[in-house]
């Protein structure tokens, strides 16, 4: 757990990020350093167990605590992943009774959906089930882009409109700083020159995120001067060893697996001509904040749409099974004009932004109670 002093304007109420996720991307640190300068104190902790988890909050600070959820995993797990559908419900009343009682009162619900349902969740429908619990009980649910809220009331079938507090995710400028010096090393580990072009795939290697379809589509792309570079580490339990053999066979790809150290991540994007995120299931992107913080061109699917951005002005766009030819067209596209409409849109992309639409939506809870 980790605490951030009081700082800003105003006495805000205490505000309870869970859970703790920052050791993965600087997202909460930088949001909570933001909402501070609101005048709200911000803890991050870890979800405590699932009966009490809210309740709990108001016991350690105050009854009418804030708490934003963002990643659910950990706190519905146990009811998710109950072996037994009696276990599920159990878990499931608990969790309801503690959310009136959080409600009842005084205590502040707040959500973040990052996702419209845990990646690798083993029982979509319980999860569903918990996740429009928390959404009909919070007083507001925080949407990095208009277009999700639909998609959301879509697949949770609660109304959330009245809800819906939008702020844009923000690029991260302070978190990776340019690193000449590492670009050019790096260049040279990866075999890599200014002749390429070069597409990236960077993050985490999960089963969601269609690199199998991408390297596929790259086997067909012509041009020796091309190369793939694959940076990321796989989650426990997804295998790299395709990776290893679609390598051999193809010496335009170009392998990173494991961590990225900080460091790294802003000579990788230097290194790239376009990013490429063919994500099968998506309602936000880290990734692509990342990319418009570096104002790199992006290959994505007609899905991140939702996203809101960059739009067509710096995406190459394609829809399902099209990703040769989004692959071979954006070589074709004005890649300058691309980056410079990604940078713009990446310094606009701030945390103050994003922490005066939170707060804002905290204060009018609050007048509300």
């Amino acid at each position: 757990m980790s605490v951030f002093d009081r700082g800003g304007q105003g006495t805000g109420e205490t505000v309870v990020f869970l859970p703790d996720k920052r050791r993965f991307n600087p997202y909460q640190k930088r949001l909570a350093e933001a909402l501070i300068q609101q005048g709200f104190p911000v803890i991050v902790k870890d979800h405590p167990p699932l009966f009490g988890a809210f309740f709990r909050q108001q016991r350690l600070y105050s009854r009418h605590v804030i708490v934003h959820l963002h990643w659910l995993n950990g706190l519905t797990d146990q009811a998710v992943y109950a072996h037994s559908s009696i276990r599920f419900l159990v878990w499931y009343v608990l969790m309801f009774c503690d959310l009136g009682l959080f409600r009842l009162r005084g205590g502040r619900l707040f959500w973040t959906v990052h996702n419209l349902i845990s990646h690798e969740c083993p029982d979509p429908a319980r999860e569903l089930k918990v996740r429009r619990l928390i959404a009909i009980f919070a007083n507001g649910i925080h949407f990095h882009s208009r277009s999700s809220i639909a998609r959301a009331e879509e697949e949770y079938a609660v109304p959330l409109q009245s809800k819906a507090i939008v702020a844009a995710h923000a690029a991260y400028p302070e978190d990776y700083p340019p690193n000449p010096s590492r670009v050019e090393s790096l260049a040279r580990e990866t075999d890599i020159s200014k002749v390429n072009f070069t597409f990236l795939f960077f993050g985490n290697i999960r089963r969601y995120k269609g690199l199998e379809s991408l390297v596929e589509a790259f086997r067909h792309q012509p041009g020796s001067h091309c190369r793939l570079l694959i940076a990321g580490a796989p989650i426990p339990g997804v295998s790299t060893e395709w990776i290893n053999e679609a390598s051999a066979k193809d010496p335009r790809l170009r392998l990173r697996i494991g961590y990225v150290s900080d460091g790294d991540v802003s000579a990788l994007f230097s290194l790239a001509d376009v990013l490429v995120a063919p994500y099968t299931a998506t309602l936000t992107s880290g990734v692509v904040s990342l990319a418009l913080t570096f104002g790199c061109p992006m290959v994505l699917p007609d899905a991140a749409r939702v996203y809101d951005l960059p739009g067509d002005a710096g995406a190459e766009y394609y829809a399902p099974g099209r990703l040769p030819e989004a692959l071979a067209r954006i070589e074709r596209r004005d890649l300058e004009g691309m980056r410079a409409h990604n940078s713009r849109l990446g310094r606009t992309l701030t945390w103050e932004a994003m922490a005066q639409a939170i707060a804002g939506a905290y204060r009018q809870a609050g007048r509300n109670r």
